[in-house]
């Protein structure tokens, strides 16, 4: 028993050092293939830095060789190759065009060149194209429509921190871009939104661009969509009465009868109604009348609606219109102890406005202009303004506005 075991350690012994002999005294010639060896282009850079030309084209990247050399030399090759590029000089290219050209195998340090005997490359030659290098600035476009923004808050206004994206790269593709696209997806969105995202590169028809081969001014863009609250404000307006009508009198309609702001709450919150600036009823010239009034709101809001003034249409009913001259001329208000005032105009024409009943009724003699000279205390001439009643008729008021030319002079130095 003790004896077969003795054979068979000296048996084992002896076959290790049978293969040792082979690989290290005899290394007989072998061959060996190696695949997926990565085509470089030497003076790539150069080419692109010194004559604005790049390598494009579906060029094969990677190549297959069969090494013949010595045992030992191929195991040392074997394990080190990682490190095989297939490399093609294009250092003296210098036009666009298409190119098929051979590589040189740049071996591993630990591999010597003179210990592969031969090498059968796959393919033999690589094609590829040359073209020009170009650089195209293009508009950045945000696609929102899968933003659900909050019920009672909108979209106020978006933002990019770029503009715009340059891009360099091969003309056959940079030619292709027509803009930078960003795509937010969001709901119940109900305040503003700062965010960096990344983008894509399209073309006019929509297709997305594979910017594999460019250079881009910017990864990302930081997009702010502002999101403000909005409030239907409804607009309310105001008469004030004079010249015959009341508002009593009045048949009446406007448009627009509301209008949507946007701002901060505080601001929207506590605005419950547009007040207009109040018509005047004695300026209108007739019974008939459409009157513009603008749409005055806060300076923290804003007019999202796009209606910047109202139109207030108007019928004053049951009225007639009448003119009349009068020379009934009253001054009041003058310290006669120093001055006296004379109307240089000697009469006034007056439109009144009053009930058809009474309108027939009104004469000359029923106008009385009064004018006020509390507010002169020198002499001169003045162009005064006046105010126009119609005695005995409660119905009726002058249209318009009225004024006189008037002189104040001295009074009369009493008799002695």
């Amino acid at each position: 028993m003790k004896s077969k075991l003795f054979s068979l350690i000296v048996s084992v012994l002896a076959a290790m050092c049978l293969w040792v002999y082979v690989m290290t005294v005899v290394n007989p010639d072998v061959d060996l293939t190696i695949g997926n060896i990565p085509v470089t282009f030497s003076g790539a850079e150069v080419l692109r830095e010194d004559h604005g030309l790049v390598i494009t084209g579906d060029y094969q990247e990677f190549v297959s060789v069969h090494f013949y050399g010595k045992n030992a030399d191929l195991k040392t090759l074997d394990q080190h190759k990682d490190e095989l590029k297939a490399v093609i000089d294009v250092s003296k290219v210098r036009s666009t065009k298409d190119y098929t050209m051979s590589y040189d195998i740049t071996l591993p340090s630990a591999v010597s060149a003179s210990s592969i005997t031969r090498m059968d490359k796959t393919p033999a030659n690589i094609t590829f194209t040359v073209e020009r290098q170009i650089r195209k600035t293009v508009e950045v476009r945000g696609d929102f429509s899968n933003v659900r923004i909050a019920e009672g808050y909108m979209l106020d206004g978006t933002s990019f921190d770029f503009d715009s994206i340059t891009i360099e790269g091969p003309e056959s593709i940079v030619s292709t871009v027509d803009h930078a696209e960003v795509t937010i997806e969001r709901s119940n969105v109900d305040k503003t939104i700062t965010e960096s995202v990344p983008f894509v590169l399209l073309d006019k028809d929509g297709v997305q661009v594979d910017p594999s081969q460019l250079t881009l001014s910017a990864d990302a863009v930081e997009v702010t969509m502002k999101i403000v609250k909005y409030k239907v404000v409804p607009i309310e307006v105001q008469f004030t009465e004079g010249g015959g009508a009341k508002i009593a009198d009045l048949d009446w309609d406007y448009e627009p009868k509301a209008v949507t702001l946007s701002g901060d709450s505080t601001v929207l919150d506590g605005l419950n109604a547009i007040q207009l600036e109040p018509i005047d009823l004695s300026a209108l010239p007739s019974n008939d009348e459409t009157v513009e009034r603008t749409i005055l709101i806060p300076n923290e809001a804003k007019n999202v609606s796009g209606e910047e003034t109202v139109s207030v249409r108007i019928t004053i009913k049951g009225k007639q219109i009448k003119t009349l001259r009068t020379t009934n001329i009253v001054f009041v208000g003058v310290d006669e102890e120093k001055f006296k005032a004379t109307s240089l105009s000697q009469q006034v024409q007056v439109t009144i406005r009053a009930d058809a009943a009474d309108v027939t009724r009104i004469s000359a003699n029923s106008i009385r202009i009064v004018a006020d000279m509390s507010g002169y205390t020198q002499e001169g001439t003045y162009q005064v303004p006046v105010t126009v009643y119609v005695d005995g008729f409660d119905s009726a008021g002058a249209i318009g506005q009225y004024s006189i030319a008037a002189t104040l002079a001295a009074a009369d130095e009493p008799a002695e």
